[in-house]
């Protein structure tokens, strides 16, 4: 059911109401899953901060209502993911250096990296000794790294080597890993799962790229939310895949046609939704800002 207190909206074509539905049908919906997907993929290219009433708005549009968004928003303060600042009686939230940071990387990752031609080289990482170990742990997975024991984690090197740091995790520069190298693609990494997200994600989101191609119009509010919801869903899929080279993947890999009709549909629903953003969205000082230059990037490789 739509967690909506007071759902006064008017109903959005069918291809929007299916990707609320399917939303909705998730348990638990996370909703400061999809607050971060805002801020990252809406907010930041506009200055960084956006009025509660704003994404409370926009919140609403996707069935989520006023309570539902303060509680996720107090868990997102709590946890040192956004900032509160006030203004009279107006609160105004942006992300806080840690959340900055990690959805720069997630940025990366969502509209510019690709798989790429591959040398051999892997990085490896050690994961120091604690209690918190498993919650290192899976950070790393979230940013592409494979498992092959507890304390280590590997993936392909592509130029860019993280700092290392003793007490969390030390890494490295490994030449060649023999024949060792393509058993890690099966062992590292749940490809099997990851390819069925990407099959999923992709059949979830085929009547939107019909529709886009087919030139059907759908409004701004709607262009808006369907950028919010792609970008979610595919951060989820994306950020999980280690963009292996091609000739450690499976047959028929379905990444590179998700990340193009991703690409596609981004592309078609980016200007509607800008506008929305312009008119209807505030920061703390007024409209929000226009975006930067980055963002007129995304995708763009495609």
């Amino acid at each position: 059911m739509p967690v909506n207190e007071d759902l006064s909206r008017p109903p959005f074509s069918d291809e929007v109401e299916q990707l609320l539905k399917h939303f909705h049908s998730q348990t638990p919906i996370r909703a400061w899953s999809m607050i971060i997907t805002i801020f990252g993929d809406c907010v930041m290219s506009r200055g960084g901060t956006l009025w509660l009433g704003s994404l409370t708005r926009i919140m609403e549009a996707i069935d989520v209502g006023p309570g539902v968004v303060r509680t996720a928003m107090s868990r997102l303060a709590a946890d040192d993911w956004l900032a509160r600042s006030k203004s009279g009686r107006n609160s105004y939230y942006r992300l806080t250096d840690k959340g900055a940071e990690t959805f720069k990387e997630a940025t990366r990752r969502i509209y510019f990296e690709t798989a790429r031609s591959w040398n051999g080289q892997w990085i490896v990482g050690f994961l120091a000794s604690g209690q918190d170990r498993a919650a290192r742990r899976e950070k790393l997975l979230d940013r592409g790294y494979g498992t092959i024991a507890p304390n280590v984690v590997v993936r392909p090197y592509t130029g860019l080597l993280p700092d290392s740091d003793p007490s969390n995790c030390v890494f490295s520069i490994v030449e060649s890993l023999g024949p060792l190298a393509w058993t890690l693609a099966s062992q590292g990494w749940p490809l099997e799962k990851i390819s069925s997200d990407y099959l999923d994600f992709l059949s979830r989101y085929r009547a939107i790229d019909q529709a886009v191609r087919d030139g059907n119009v759908f409004t701004q509010l709607e262009c808006l939310i369907i950028r919010i919801m792609l970008i979610h869903d595919f951060r989820r899929v994306v950020l999980r895949d280690p963009l292996l080279p091609p000739s450690a993947l499976p047959q028929e890999w379905p990444g590179d046609e998700a990340r193009q009709l991703c690409a596609r549909i981004y592309h078609k629903v980016m200007e509607p939704s800008e506008n929305w953003l312009d008119h209807q969205a505030e920061g703390e000082y007024g409209p929000l800002p226009a975006p930067d230059f980055d963002f007129y990037r995304r995708f763009n490789a495609l």
